[in-house]
């Protein structure tokens, strides 16, 4: 079973070589390729020169995460598709127990498999949450900001049916993916994993969560001390996007005036 790492980068160098050298250690005795679609990022040609067993995709403007990585995976080869955040570092057996869950169950109606995300620290992070609602959105407002979109207890082994699972860290088989037809472009950023996931359960393939899996993500939004406001505007869009498409009209609707209100 071939298995293909498509990591969509932009300007984040550093993260982006640690990131390639965990995919390195964590491939070994795999068939494995990795893409790395870039965003028009100022320059990678070091990069480029240093990894010339990767396969390079030049954008020549930052199309957004879900059509970046629905070109690298038109591009990939493999059965499986695995996307991964450029800040992500896979622990060494992390490719090996997606390969063998999914190896070991050809016959079932696999939808996307997330695996565990660790802090820098190691600590766990939340990587899985329960698909959004407005009323849920409201009380979760009171939990820190790390935790809001989240599940906050799972299991440490075995793997779970959840609603969604991040796509920092997001394996998926092919014929699924081009079932659904990809990301949905309209998502720059943010959201997109929820929303595939959401279309993939409509088609009967629900998300599941992998514990055994696991990769640190060093620079989550959540934990960020220093907001981005235009990073923030960019979330706030998505999340309506996404309640126009799978929520209540009602529900669109508060969420857009309580937004509105927030921007003036």
């Amino acid at each position: 079973m071939r298995l293909s790492i498509i990591i969509v980068h932009h300007d984040a160098p550093e993260y982006l070589m640690a990131c390639l050298r965990s995919v390195e250690k964590a491939g070994a005795g795999l068939s494995l390729e990795t893409i790395v679609v870039d965003n028009a990022s100022r320059n990678v040609d070091s990069l480029v020169k240093e990894h010339p067993g990767v396969a390079w995709i030049r954008n020549q403007a930052n199309v957004g995460l879900g059509s970046a990585i629905n070109k690298g995976a038109s591009q990939s080869r493999g059965e499986i598709l695995i996307f991964l955040n450029p800040d992500a570092e896979l622990l060494p057996d992390s490719l090996r127990k997606l390969h063998d869950y999914f190896s070991e169950r050809a016959a079932e109606r696999l939808g996307p498999v997330g695996g565990k995300l660790l802090f820098s620290d190691g600590k766990a992070q939340p990587s899985c949450g329960p698909f959004p609602c407005l009323l849920g959105m409201l009380w979760r407002y009171l939990l820190p900001p790390t935790q809001r979109k989240y599940y906050l207890r799972l299991p440490e082994r075995g793997a779970c049916p959840v609603d969604w699972v991040t796509g920092a860290f997001l394996a998926v088989r092919r014929s699924v993916f081009d079932e659904l037809g990809g990301f949905d472009r309209n998502f720059f950023l943010y959201y997109e994993d929820v929303d595939l996931c959401i279309r993939a359960r409509y088609k009967g393939y629900p998300a599941r969560f992998l514990p055994e899996a696991q990769a640190y993500h060093h620079h989550p939004h959540a934990a960020r001390s220093k907001p981005d406001p235009l990073l923030a505007r960019i979330i706030q869009d998505s999340r309506l996007l996404y309640f126009r498409k799978h929520r209540p009209t009602w529900e669109s609707w508060t969420l857009e005036q309580v937004s509105g209100n927030t921007r003036r």
